[in-house]
């Protein structure tokens, strides 16, 4: 908070800036109007929009954001420690008050403390609060030029003095004042004619002071001015107390002018008090909460305590409303009273209550007159033990702030209960039994909206309340709040608020709604925290993933994890955090958009918070890959890691970890490469690249790879380029973007070419000639990738050997040197087995068994296609999978078996369009086509090559293309249309003659890397 206690604003009346004695003029009307809307919304965020709205109304030019923003900035220069002042907090502005800094927030501030001295009987005392609120106000607010935005912010405020002017005189009544009252009361009804609680004490001073007479042709003259002028009667306040004045009532007499000698009106005697606060007219879902607070052991039990009940949850989840709700529910089990006291434990801008305070307003609730009360807070605690024993009574503290503030309040007597609302745990409260309030179901979640919406509007858009519900994370009052936004305006659409929502940048300033805001709920949480509370925060919520681990906490704390775990678990005990499963951290959504609207003055400790995440994470990362992907070819454009001075995982270790991280790891490659750590994005791309490719989440792995080759040329490194360039040319095949994937293949074999590095020249040739492969280049592929196995044979890198010889037994089976093929995949087999790399492994078994059909080994074939068949199970990689059934679809046809041939077909066909890749989509079409034929269903036939025809040529797959004219022009045949059989014939002659193939076309399943 900012040190300029000599700087003031005057808001009540004309706006004025003291700096001490000097008065500060804010510098024309678009400064003036939009420091006014500040100050009207202290500590709140203001969006930029609503300023805008605010000097401009409903025609801003092109330029109002950036003349508001030019306001902000001479605002600030204006005003001594101005950018202390007003802070920049996305989407808008805030003004940073202290108490004293406006006179608008002392009326505030004198108004609560007004109703304080009233719950506790200090009637005198509350009328000087009031009268000296009352007095702070020099006129309307901004003398009434405000303009319509700024004077609807400026009419809540005048309703609030409005308010406490009528507070003020129902005070002064009560103390005995009659006669001098009435001249300022009838300055207050001619200003405000038709206010009718200001007339009825009207009224009440004329009759008390015994003009009787005065004050029934006082009502009469309101009544017919009523009727000439609106049309209708006085309310029904008023004219009960008419009759009263009318019969002399003796309960009108004023009462004494000592003070506090009557009891409070509610404590009626013979009658329970019930101070609980209205219930939600619609409540909705915690049924389970609901049905563990109301199904409370029976109070007349053996109990010697009260029962004590907390519901703990963080800001915004409905705490008060369901303790108030399971109250009134209650309310019956409890004949000796029913009492609320909100002890202000959040409230912003306030101080928790005292004990003293507190226990003053329930020891006047209870009845006890104010005279009886002790000063001292021992004396109180003693006398509500004392007048809470033997009654069974339901008290609710709201809002409270620790144990310590509680325990003094609780009463003494077993067979009461105690409902205590908080957004921290307080397990230090003894004998409390805890309950944690989560999120709103699904359910739950759209039927609030529907009860405050309406059937009609949630019906209209279904899929519009889904999405609401998502982007408010279910929290109830977030849903509430854009409920009620919707509803007061009813030509929005759900779909439009959602698009709103949907910027992240802007969602706390949408989550407002009069005043509730989701921004001022968290921030409560946020500013009750110690300072060093709020920089672990801030500097936690910069991890950009789903949920965390207690080591990647400590890397951007910079601490040991015992620590770290501290700070989680306090994080925890106040809401910020999360943990669905143990030892994973997370933060609600709403919570994270509010952590990145708090100021980023803290930038040095930020980017080195990053720089320590991201250096974790390449060294889990490493591990995983060193125990899945031990082959993996090892560069020297690494980042530094301490990955070999860490215990080695086993497989079923790194398997859970990568299934458990690898989006984590996705996001941290973002957040490294937004902060300038473009080596550390780049490699994270390539390890997390190896599991992406073996899962198949193929877009995944384009993306990410895309991302690590722009962070590598901003990092300038040609071998990180290179690397990463290799890396897409993988996940463009992998997305049939075979184009673009030799482009990227040709580009790295250039750059590699320069480096005179023969392992990264090897790693681009092999790439090159699966790809070249794919596009029907089939000699130019056998080519690259002999190259490429014999250079990583004589590199020892054994893992790339193994994934070079497997496209190349594709490639020259493709061409028909079946001899060769065979050499290349028997030994590609034998190397992935020995390096333990199963997917490879599977790969060259698949292509070897095609080599071996074309030799006419069915049994070989056979044998190859059931030990990949056996890889393919724990591997759960659904795109190796389906090249194994292809090709034991073939198999199986060749072997006069086209119903179990058809079976595999069929489910490689499924397994291929599960995970998008069209190549094996097209392959298992064509196979299906063929199968199709031998049984005779040459129409069927015909539809299956044509899906494979359109599917090969939409991506370029030559190889099924010939496949797929072929199979037309067998089945076209076989129907008789003769000229369009010679057709597709000519076409596949073409295209394999293109191909170098001849004549031969045979099945064609795309090549794994």
């Amino acid at each position: 908070m900012h040190s300029t206690p000599h700087l003031r604003f005057h808001v009540l009346g004309p706006l004025e800036i003291w700096a001490g004695d000097r008065r500060i003029r804010p510098g024309g009307p678009v400064n003036e109007r939009v420091l006014a809307m500040l100050l009207l919304e202290p500590g709140r965020i203001v969006p930029v929009s609503r300023l805008v709205e605010a000097v401009w109304e409903e025609a801003p030019p092109s330029t109002a954001v950036h003349q508001v923003r030019k306001a902000v900035a001479e605002l600030r220069r204006r005003l001594p420690s101005g950018h202390e002042f007003i802070v920049t907090e996305p989407p808008g502005y805030r003004v940073m008050l202290e108490d004293g800094q406006s006179d608008l927030r002392m009326f505030d501030i004198r108004m609560r403390r007004a109703q304080e001295a009233r719950a506790e009987g200090l009637l005198d005392n509350a009328v000087m609060q009031l009268k000296a609120g009352l007095d702070s106000w020099r006129g309307p607010i901004l003398g009434g030029t405000g303009g319509p935005l700024i004077d609807a912010a400026a009419a809540a405020w005048e309703e609030k003095r409005l308010t406490a002017t009528e507070q003020c005189f129902e005070l002064r009544l009560d103390l005995g004042e009659s006669s001098g009252l009435i001249g300022e009361l009838r300055e207050s009804v001619t200003a405000h004619p038709y206010r009718e609680v200001l007339r009825g004490h009207l009224l009440l001073a004329l009759y008390r002071a015994g003009r009787q007479a005065e004050a029934l042709e006082e009502y009469t003259r309101l009544r017919t001015s009523l009727a000439e002028e609106l049309g209708i009667d006085p309310g029904p306040k008023l004219a009960a107390l008419y009759e009263q004045i009318l019969r002399a009532d003796p309960e009108l007499d004023a009462p004494p002018l000592v003070r506090d000698t009557a009891e409070p009106p509610f404590a009626v005697t013979g009658t329970a008090p019930c101070t609980l606060p209205y219930d939600l007219a619609d409540f909705t879902g915690r049924h389970e909460e609901i049905q563990r607070l109301v199904t409370a052991p029976s109070p007349t039990g053996d109990r010697t305590s009260p029962r004590i009940l907390l519901v703990d949850g963080m800001g915004g989840s409905g705490k008060t409303a369901l303790a108030v709700h399971a109250a009134h529910r209650l309310a019956d089990t409890y004949p000796d009273g029913q009492l609320y006291v909100d002890l202000r434990g959040f409230t912003p801008g306030e101080e928790p209550l005292s004990t003293a305070t507190a226990l003053g307003v329930l020891l006047r609730a209870m009845g006890v007159a104010g005279k009886s009360v002790p000063d001292d807070v021992l004396s109180r605690v003693a006398l509500w033990r004392v007048t809470s024993a033997r009654r069974r009574l339901m008290l609710v503290l709201d809002n409270a702030v620790d144990a310590a503030q509680v325990r003094p309040l609780l009463p003494a007597s077993p067979g009461s209960l105690v409902l205590i609302t908080s957004r921290v745990r307080l397990p230090e409260l003894e004998g409390a039994e805890g309950l944690s309030l989560g999120l709103l179901s699904e359910e739950d979640s759209v039927e609030m909206v529907r009860s405050i919406l309406g059937a009609d509007r949630v019906a209209a858009e279904p899929d519009a309340v889904a999405h609401l519900v998502r982007l408010c994370g279910r929290l109830p009052l977030a849903l509430r709040v854009s409920a009620a936004r919707l509803r007061k305006r009813p030509h929005w659409t759900l779909r439009h608020l959602t698009e709103r929502l949907g910027d992240d940048s802007r969602i706390m300033g949408e989550l407002e709604s009069g005043d509730r805001s989701v921004a001022t709920a968290l921030r409560m949480s946020y500013d009750a925290m110690k300072p060093e509370h709020r920089a672990h925060f801030r500097l936690l919520s910069l991890y950009p993933g789903v949920d965390f681990a207690v080591p990647v906490a400590a890397a951007l704390l910079d601490t040991d994890a015992h620590s770290a775990e501290r700070v989680l678990e306090y994080l925890l005990d106040v809401h910020l955090l999360q943990e669905f499963e143990f030892g994973r951290y997370s933060f609600h959504d709403l919570v994270h958009s509010f952590a990145r609207t708090l100021p980023a003055d803290d930038g040095p400790q930020r980017s080195a918070a990053v720089r320590r995440l991201a250096a974790r994470m390449v060294t889990d990362l490493e591990r995983a890959c060193d125990a899945l992907f031990p082959g993996r070819v090892r560069y020297g454009c690494a980042p530094p890691t301490q990955a070999a001075a860490a215990p080695a995982l086993r497989p079923e270790e790194a398997q859970r970890w990568f299934a458990q991280e690898w989006r984590n790891v996705v996001a941290v490659v973002h957040l490294a490469d937004q902060h300038g750590l473009h080596r550390h994005a780049a490699w994270l791309s390539r390890g997390v690249g190896f599991h992406l490719h073996a899962q198949n989440h193929f877009s995944d792995f384009e993306h990410t790879a895309r991302l690590a080759v722009d962070s590598a040329r901003k990092e300038g490194d040609p071998e990180l380029l290179c690397v990463s360039l290799i890396n897409q040319a993988v996940a463009q095949w992998q997305r049939d973007l075979f184009q673009e994937g030799i482009a990227s293949a040709e580009e790295a074999l250039e750059i590699a070419a320069g480096l005179e590095d023969p392992r990264t020249e090897a790693a681009c040739l092999s790439r090159l000639g699966v790809l070249c492969t794919s596009v029907g280049r089939l000699r130019e592929a056998v080519g690259y990738l002999a190259r490429a196995s014999e250079a990583h044979r004589a590199l020892g890198s054994a893992r790339e050997e193994a994934q070079a010889l497997a496209n190349l037994c594709f490639a020259r089976e493709r061409l028909g040197r079946l001899p060769e093929a065979v050499q290349a995949g028997q030994r590609a087999a034998a190397l992935a087995r020995d390096t333990g790399d199963a997917g490879i492994e599977v790969t060259a078994l698949a292509n070897l068994s095609l080599a071996h059909l074309g030799l006419e080994r069915l049994d070989a074939a056979a044998e190859c296609l059931d030990r990949a068949r056996a890889l393919c199970e724990p591997l759960r990689a659904p795109a190796l999978t389906s090249l194994v059934l292809c090709n034991l679809a073939e198999a199986e046809l060749r072997a006069g078996r086209p119903d179990s041939a058809h079976e595999h077909a069929v489910n490689a066909l499924d397994l291929a369009r599960g995970h998008g890749s069209q190549a094996r989509q097209a392959a298992a079409e064509n196979v299906l086509g063929r199968i199709d034929g031998a049984r005779g269903q040459h129409r069927r036939s015909v539809d299956r090559h044509r899906a494979a025809l359109e599917r090969a040529t939409g991506i370029g797959l030559r190889t099924e293309m010939v496949r797929a004219h072929q199979g037309l022009a067998q089945s076209l045949r076989a129907l008789g249309d003769g000229t369009a059989a010679d057709g597709h014939g000519l076409a596949a002659q073409e295209h394999a003659a293109a191909m170098a193939l001849g004549t031969r076309v045979e099945m064609d399943p795309a090549a794994g890397p």
